[in-house]
């Protein structure tokens, strides 16, 4: 998704023989959009086809999906900073907000990671709000640190070590690819050099993933898949996930937040101007600390705002909102679509004359409503709504 690469011993051409002494490696093409789309070809040792059993599982709070319904259409604060740690990077995985084509979740994990985890509904990207760790995939290792996002292909087996034996996540799920938006490739694919980040500033796996006995452990080997919002694991008596090498497109990468290029304007500029990542039916922003707008009148606070087409949450990462009072770091705003929003009372006159923000948010824009979870029902901030016309700290 970012640029071709390659890890390992791949044969000189795709779909010929290609050996391992005397052994014939078998290969695995990974495709999106059928045969339309990017790919990567994987070659294995052991096909990775060859389960022993097939079990179901649960997880509360992820899968399965439960929504909370017959809510009355207002502004909507949930406080996942109050969400208890408890759980490896699968089990500790709880859905907020979800539509057909996105789920906005958060994972606080504090345990090893039990399995593998191939995600068969989606593309993810997960943002480290206060750590960093290891992504063990098929594709390879890849570190990660604070603040990184970290987009996984959809169908790749991975698991997440988190640094220091625990960490705190905002989960994308993604029904279409999580990619970098039209707008910032030129017609070759290359990103272009007004976009804001570069072919640079993205990390990939450096190194093949091999298999440990002290780290990986005995047969049989879990596979957990989900599809259809439904969990099942699949055991292995071989370790599934080694290959001799692999090249291709899709594969998992890294970005950090604050390598993001924001854009200032004369006067406001949109949202839009922030967009990271996008798919169909929603986008991805980054909110980092810049310059505020240089017109001599400019109010550098985001003015009101009705979308009548798009859902808009926003994950509070650091520093101060310029809008929003009585915001703390993880909590997540939703402002749906057929309500207007705006700045808290007194923000707005207060960034007049400001001349920079510090603001650090990751923002989601939907074309469809997000519905909320029952999960997210229990950790809302039920007076947020009424904020604006209630005294605020």
């Amino acid at each position: 998704m970012i640029h071709r690469h390659q890890l390992g011993k791949v044969p000189p051409k795709p779909h010929t023989t290609f050996y391992e002494g005397d052994k014939l490696l078998m290969e695995q093409c990974v495709t999106r959009e059928g045969f339309d789309g990017p790919f990567s070809i994987l070659y294995f040792r052991k096909p990775p086809t060859d389960e022993t059993r097939v079990d179901t599982m649960t997880v509360e709070g992820f899968c399965p999906l439960e929504e909370k319904t017959d809510l009355p259409l207002h502004r909507r604060h949930i406080r996942t900073q109050d969400v208890p740690s408890g759980g490896d990077f699968l089990t500790a995985r709880r859905t907020i907000l979800f539509n057909d084509d996105i789920q906005i979740g958060v994972c606080k994990p504090d345990e090893p990671a039990k399995h593998f985890f191939s995600n068969g509904d989606g593309d993810e990207c997960w943002f480290a709000f206060d750590g960093g760790g290891v992504l063990e995939s098929i594709y390879g290792t890849l570190p990660f640190k604070k603040h990184d996002y970290v987009i996984i292909p959809k169908v790749t087996p991975y698991r997440i070590h988190p640094q220091g034996g625990s960490g705190t996540f905002l989960v994308f799920e993604a029904a279409s690819m999580v990619d970098v938006p039209q707008q910032w490739r030129n017609r070759s694919g290359q990103i272009t050099m007004f976009a804001p980040y570069t072919h640079r500033d993205f990390r990939i796996p450096q190194e093949l993933l091999e298999f440990d006995e002290s780290k990986h452990g005995k047969p049989p080997y879990p596979l957990v898949i989900k599809r259809d919002n439904r969990l099942t694991i699949h055991l292995f008596e071989h370790f599934p996930h080694e290959v001799v090498g692999w090249d291709g497109f899709m594969y998992p990468v890294a970005f950090n937040i604050h390598d993001y290029q924001p854009k200032t304007g004369l006067v406001h500029l949109p949202p839009t101007t922030h967009t990271t990542f996008a798919g169909n039916g929603y986008v991805i922003c980054s909110f980092v600390p810049r310059k505020t707008d240089f017109h001599e009148n400019a109010i550098p606070c985001p003015y009101g705002h009705a979308a009548p087409d798009c859902d808009e949450i926003l994950y509070y990462v650091d520093g101060n909102f310029t809008s929003r009072k009585g915001i703390e770091p993880q909590s997540i705003s939703l402002h749906p679509m057929g309500i207007p929003h705006g700045p808290h009372p007194g923000t707005y006159a207060k960034s007049v004359g400001t001349d920079r923000t510090n603001e650090l948010a990751v923002m989601c824009d939907t074309l469809k409503r997000l519905r909320m979870t029952k999960f997210a029902d229990s950790i809302e901030d039920k007076d947020y709504h009424f904020s604006w016309t209630r005294r605020q700290k």
